[in-house]
């Protein structure tokens, strides 16, 4: 039996060992983890303690299971999301690119981008009137060989339309962020706003995201502000086991 404070949770305590494990190498990509039942006779705990902390390793990204022969280690480590440099200037490329680079993984984007009418959720956050004329870009991300997120963008055309950022993703500043794109029209993005919901995925975005069965996703309403005015609007679908969200705020 493995020796732990008493006072501890035995099913923190599992995702913590196992976890510190699979970082040192101890637990290598594709191996196979301890059983439900294994954990049991090594922690001296329930069961539900143990099938509970092999389920939060899975929904962390650390572990994936095989139908009939048990889990192990997952190849590809949970990406990082850091909130506090994330549109910091200088800012000469998209967040995302960053987060790949960050964790070595070979990065494929897929966008495209039309001109629409912007739905009444949308135009409410814009501060624009439903069915005003705005861009809108749709993004499917996989970093590492597989799926991430996907996600549309919405920006208003009464500030866009006529500028060298009208498409996101042509043009001298194609590409390269928000924040660089609204400088160079003379809007400087000061404030972001995220509106964050862990639920579980609709039919379509597990399969668009290729999610496992039981884990959820995390749905992110992302507005971006140039003083009083909102510029873009986003509506973001991350796959939960495959982020880590960290966030840090100044307290004045």
């Amino acid at each position: 039996m493995v020796d732990r404070d008493q006072d501890s949770s035995p099913y923190q305590a599992i995702v913590d060992d196992l976890q510190t494990k699979i970082k040192k190498g101890d637990l290598p990509p594709d191996s196979p983890v301890p059983s439900a039942q294994e954990l049991v006779q090594q922690w001296g705990c329930e069961l539900t303690a143990a099938r509970r902390a092999l389920i939060a390793l899975r929904n962390l990204g650390a572990i994936y299971f095989l139908a009939g022969q048990g889990a192990f280690v997952a190849k590809n480590p949970p990406l990082v999301r850091t909130h506090w440099d994330r549109f910091q200037r200088p800012h000469a490329k998209a967040a995302y690119r960053r987060e790949s680079e960050r964790a070595g993984m070979e990065l494929r984007v897929e966008h495209s981008t039309e001109r629409a009418e912007a739905p009444a959720g949308v135009a409410e956050r814009l501060g624009i009137d439903e069915g005003d004329p705005v861009t809108e870009t749709s993004y499917a991300i996989s970093m590492g060989g597989s799926p991430v997120s996907f996600s549309v963008a919405w920006e208003p055309l009464t500030i866009t339309g006529g500028t060298e950022i009208e498409l996101p993703h042509e043009g001298p500043y194609g590409g390269q962020g928000i924040v660089p794109r609204f400088d160079a029209i003379g809007y400087v993005v000061e404030a972001e706003e995220e509106v964050l919901q862990v639920r579980m995925p609709e039919p379509h975005e597990q399969v668009q995201l290729d999610i496992p069965a039981g884990v959820p996703v995390i749905q992110i309403w992302q507005t971006f502000w140039a003083g009083d005015t909102p510029v873009e609007v986003a509506k973001i679908i991350y796959r939960a086991d495959r982020y880590e969200f960290q966030y840090r705020t100044t307290i004045d």
